[in-house]
C-alpha cells in the first residue's frame, strides 16, 4: 500500500551558495540535505484547490503522466508557500521503482523513496498556457511529493493507483 508523507508542515529556503539551483539551470535530479536548508518563519502554507479535474493517464514508459484535459471547466491552482503567483495545475508524473527502495527520481539526505509524485502548474496570472510559460521567468512550478509505504492506504491516492493497470504505454 502507498501513503504519502508530506513530512514537517514549514518551508524551507534553499541555501543560496547553490548556485545551479538559483540559476534554474541542471536541477533535476536533485539530493536535498537538510542541512543544507534554511528555516523562513515567514513562509505561509501551500494552498492546493480541490477541484475534481478530467484528463489522460499515459505510461510514457519512464513514468506515469497525468495531464489535464484542455477544456476542463475546474481548474487546480496552487498558490502560497514560497510562491508569489498562482499556478495552475496542469500535469503530474507518478514515478516508482521495481524494487520498494528505488523510485522517486529525487533523494533527501541520500535516500531514495518508493515512489514520487511530481507536480506541475504554470503561472496563470503572467501566462495563458504551459507551453507560453515553459521558458519564462517564474512560469513554472514543480512540486515533488515523496511516497512511503504503509500500513494506511490514502484515498486520493488510491483513485490513482487502482488505475495503473489499465494505463496503455503510448
Amino acid at each position: 500500500m502507498f501513503s504519502m508523507s508530506t513530512g514537517p508542515q514549514y518551508w524551507g529556503r534553499i541555501n543560496p551558495e547553490w548556485s545551479l539551483c538559483n540559476k534554474g539551470r541542471r536541477q533535476s535530479p536533485i539530493n536535498v540535505d537538510p542541512e543544507h536548508l534554511l528555516f523562513d518563519p515567514h513562509l505561509t502554507e501551500l494552498e492546493i484547490d480541490k477541484n475534481k479535474v478530467s484528463g489522460v493517464l499515459q505510461n510514457t514508459g519512464q513514468s506515469l503522466v497525468f495531464r489535464v484535459d484542455k477544456d476542463t471547466k475546474h481548474h487546480v491552482n496552487i498558490s502560497g508557500g514560497p510562491l508569489a503567483y498562482r499556478y495552475q495545475f496542469e500535469e503530474f508524473y507518478f514515478r516508482y521503482g521495481q524494487v520498494n527502495d528505488k523510485g522517486s527520481e529525487h533523494q533527501i539526505h541520500g535516500y531514495s523513496f518508493p515512489g514520487e509524485i511530481q507536480l506541475y502548474g504554470y503561472n496563470a496570472e503572467l501566462y495563458h498556457n504551459m507551453s507560453e510559460a515553459q521558458h519564462k521567468p517564474q512560469g513554472i512550478v514543480g512540486i515533488s511529493l515523496m511516497i512511503q509505504l504503509g500500513e494506511r492506504s490514502n484515498d486520493e491516492l488510491r483513485i490513482v493507483t487502482t488505475n495503473f493497470n489499465k494505463v496503455l504505454f503510448r
